[in-house]
C-alpha cells in the first residue's frame, strides 16, 4: 500500500492545453526571458532543495509506527491464508510498537510512516498562464466545471511533499479490537476492522511553489555573480555546461518573472508580492549604478520568508 519506491514526477501539459483553449494571440512570443533557460540556471539547486525537504521529513518518520503498519498488513495477509496464529503474532507486534510510540510522546496525534514527493512542473510563460487563468475563471463563472477541470488539474507549478500518518487516537484501538475478534473466531469482522483501520491513514501535504523557490535561488545567484564568487565552470547557477552564466541584472529579471508566474498561478495575490517587487526594483537600481548593495540581499531574504509564511503557513 505504501511501498512506492520512486517519487512521482508529472510534467504539466498546461502549455499545450492553453494553446488549444485560447486564441493564438495568447501564445505569441514575449519579451520575457525564456522560462526554460532561466529555470535551468537553478535547476540543480531546485532538485537539491526538494531532496533536502524530503530527507528532513524521512528523518522524522517513526520506525515503530511504520513497523506497526507493516504488521497490520501482515496480519491481513495471514487471515486471508487462514493462519490466525500468525495474524495474532503480527498484531501483538503492532500493538507493542504503537504503545512505544505513545509512551514516548503521549500528545502525538499523527505518527508519520511514509513520505512521497509529487512534482508538477508547468512549462509556460506569464502571458500564457494569465490567458489560461482567464479561460478557467470564465468557465467556472459560467458553471462549466467539467470543462474547467482538465485545465485546473495542470494549473500548478509545485512540489508536493505527502506524509502518511497513523492516527493514534483510533488506530491502536482498532488493532486491539481486531485481536479480540480473532480470539472470538470472528475472522471476517477482524478483516474488516483491519482494512478500515488502514484506510484511516491520514495524508498531509506541504506545497512548495516552484516559481517562488526559483525566484529565491535566482536572487542568490545574482548575489554570487555580484560578489564575483561564482565559478562559471563549476557553479550550479549556470544555464548549461556550454552556456555563459546570466548577468546579475538578468538573474534579477528572471526572478521577477518567476514571481509574476507565481502570482498568475494563484500562489497568493498582488499584495503578497509587493514587498519583493519593491526590493527587486531597488536591487536593479543599485546594479545599474554599480552601487554597494548594502543589506538589500538580507532584506530580500527576509521578504521571501514573509512571503512563504503568508502563502503556506
Amino acid at each position: 500500500m505504501f511501498d512506492r519506491k520512486t517519487p512521482a514526477t508529472l510534467v504539466s501539459s498546461l502549455a499545450l492545453a492553453a494553446v488549444l483553449a485560447v486564441p493564438p494571440a495568447f501564445a505569441q512570443d514575449t519579451t520575457q526571458p525564456p522560462t526554460s533557460e532561466t529555470n535551468s540556471a537553478v535547476s540543480e539547486s531546485v532538485q537539491d532543495e526538494a531532496r533536502t525537504q524530503v530527507d528532513e521529513r524521512r528523518a522524522a518518520l517513526l520506525n515503530d509506527a511504520t513497523r506497526a503498519l507493516e504488521e497490520t498488513e501482515n496480519a491481513l495477509d495471514a487471515l486471508d491464508d487462514g493462519d490466525t496464529e500468525a495474524a495474532l503474532d503480527a498484531l501483538a507486534i503492532a500493538t507493542g510498537r504503537l504503545q512505544s510510540v505513545v509512551a514516548r510522546d503521549p500528545g502525538l496525534a499523527l505518527a508519520p510512516v511514509d513520505v512521497q514527493l509529487l512534482r508538477r512542473d508547468l512549462v509556460s510563460d506569464v502571458e500564457t498562464i494569465e490567458a489560461a487563468r482567464e479561460v478557467i475563471e470564465d468557465l467556472v463563472s459560467d458553471g462549466r466545471l467539467q470543462e474547467a477541470r482538465p485545465l485546473m488539474r495542470d494549473f500548478a507549478s509545485e512540489i508536493v511533499i505527502e506524509t502518511s500518518n497513523l492516527p493514534l487516537a483510533t488506530y491502536p484501538d482498532a488493532i486491539l479490537r481486531a485481536t479480540a475478534q480473532i480470539d472470538a473466531g470472528e475472522i471476517d469482522a477482524a478483516k474488516q476492522t483491519l482494512a478500515t483501520a488502514m484506510s484511516t491513514v491520514v495524508v498531509t501535504e506541504e506545497v512548495i511553489a516552484l516559481p517562488v523557490l526559483r525566484a529565491q535561488l535566482l536572487i542568490e545567484a545574482a548575489e554570487e555573480a555580484l560578489d564575483g564568487s561564482a565559478d562559471t565552470a563549476e557553479t550550479e547557477a549556470t544555464q548549461t555546461a556550454e552556456a555563459e552564466p546570466l548577468q546579475p541584472g538578468e538573474y534579477v529579471e528572471a526572478a521577477r518573472v518567476q514571481l509574476q508566474m507565481a502570482e498568475a498561478l494563484g500562489y497568493g495575490e498582488e499584495g503578497d508580492f509587493e514587498e519583493l517587487y519593491d526590493n527587486l526594483e531597488e536591487l536593479d537600481e543599485k546594479i545599474d549604478l554599480a552601487d554597494d548593495t548594502g543589506g538589500i540581499f538580507d532584506r530580500i531574504g527576509d521578504s521571501f520568508i514573509r512571503l512563504k509564511q503568508r502563502l503556506f503557513d
